[in-house]
């Protein structure tokens, strides 16, 4: 009789072993790939956060809070008041509770644009410099903006160079105009002053106008025009000067002489508004700098026309030049003062204000840059309502 087949189920162990080691092998592979995906992440993290980190523009992160959410080192040294990440962009930046009028961030998150504006510093490594900025739209996986990129460029050497090219052109035109002027006005105002001249010699000689009363009436009268047609002589002189391209390196200069230049181009003007310009300088200690003449005289014409603008009518504006020894101090400043008691204020640059509303104006973001070209410092005094001193200390000149 045949001996009948086992048909019972029986367990293959020796096969089950083999699969759990399989299925072990292939974890142990996943988890691998994981861990070289996770450091491949976390390698390319470090090397997206340095080249952030390292980009000379300033970058930060808004979100639709206006809170600021990211910022890079540069974005951090531009404003040094404190942290940045956590706070919100107007106090950050423009040191505002509320937030800025027509706020270009909004508008990004609001149009989905990308706007650009210009500013200045007004504190820290990047004080005085102009910085130009750009909010950009970043849209979530709902193609919703939930993110604003804010992008910030020092363009001060832009600046100065466009500038540079601008006064290039600006003193080819001068040049051009105060050529035509002295050629057309020059003769007549010779006429002018030599006929005056020899008038009032002759008033001294005739007999009739010695002993009468209306002599002395034409004696004053022929005495103006003579001196107002030199005074007009003078003028398109220091017209002519000021054209005049200057050197491109650096010679010593007469800081008094370059003043004068200046505000004999503006003095008719101040007359004009009611307002006085009083020089005082030290004839014995004349004050020797080294610099540029043209970037001096486009920084005491900017300065100066400050002056003016914010001077009421009968006001005065001054100008106190001293020599120190090693240094050559000038302040301007509206109000009848030789500086010392302005100094005594409190010494800051005007603080920046957000793009729109007005601020510091870029002539005096380039003032400032002209200052630290001629290794000098400039500073601001307010005073009152309306009081303001610029206090320029310059190197004396080594003779």
């Amino acid at each position: 009789m045949a001996k009948e087949e086992d048909t019972s189920p029986s367990l293959d162990f020796k096969g089950l072993g083999y699969s759990k080691v399989g299925h072990f092998k292939q974890v142990r592979s996943k988890i691998k790939e994981l861990e070289d995906l996770s450091s491949e992440l976390a390698h390319r993290h470090s090397e997206v956060e340095a080249i952030i980190n390292n980009m000379t523009d300033g970058l930060t992160i808004l979100d639709g809070s206006l809170d600021i959410v990211f910022v890079n080192k540069v974005q951090q040294k531009m404003f040094p008041r404190g942290m940045l990440v956590g706070a919100k962009c107007h106090r950050a930046f423009y040191n505002k509770k509320d937030v800025c009028k027509e706020c270009p961030a909004l508008l990004t998150i609001k149009k989905g644009e990308t706007l650009r504006g210009e500013m200045v510093v007004g504190e820290g490594e990047f004080a005085g410099r102009c910085i130009e900025w750009a909010t950009s739209p970043v849209r979530g996986l709902s193609d919703k903006i939930d993110r604003v990129i804010l992008l910030m460029r020092d363009i001060t050497e832009r600046k100065e160079y466009e500038f540079n090219l601008m006064r290039a052109d600006r003193m080819a035109a001068i040049g051009l105009l105060a050529a035509g002027i002295a050629h057309e006005i020059n003769n007549p105002l010779t006429s002018i002053a030599g006929f005056s001249e020899g008038l009032l010699k002759r008033l001294n000689t005739l007999p009739e106008f010695k002993d009468s009363r209306f002599s002395s009436y034409f004696k004053d009268y022929l005495q103006i025009i003579n001196d107002e047609a030199y005074r007009c002589r003078d003028i398109i002189q220091s017209l002519i000067r000021f054209s005049h391209k200057s050197k491109d390196h650096e010679e010593v200069l007469d800081v008094n002489q370059v003043i004068g230049d200046i505000t004999a181009l503006i003095r008719q003007h101040a007359k004009d508004n009611g307002i006085k310009i009083d020089v005082r300088g030290e004839e014995e200690k004349p004050g020797l700098i080294v610099g540029n003449e043209s970037e001096l005289k486009h920084l005491f014409l900017n300065l100066l026309s400050n002056a003016l603008e914010i001077t009421e009518d009968t006001g005065m504006v001054t100008v106190c030049t001293k020599n120190l020894g090693n240094q050559v101090s000038v302040v301007i400043s509206n109000a009848d003062t030789n500086g010392e008691e302005m100094r005594a204020g409190t010494l800051q640059p005007p603080p920046p204000t957000p793009p729109g509303i007005g601020g510091t104006p870029l002539s005096l973001s380039i003032c400032y840059s002209i200052m630290q070209h001629h290794n000098g410092d400039i500073q601001v005094v307010t005073t009152g309502q309306k009081g303001m001193a610029f206090i320029l200390r310059f190197p004396a000149a080594n003779q």
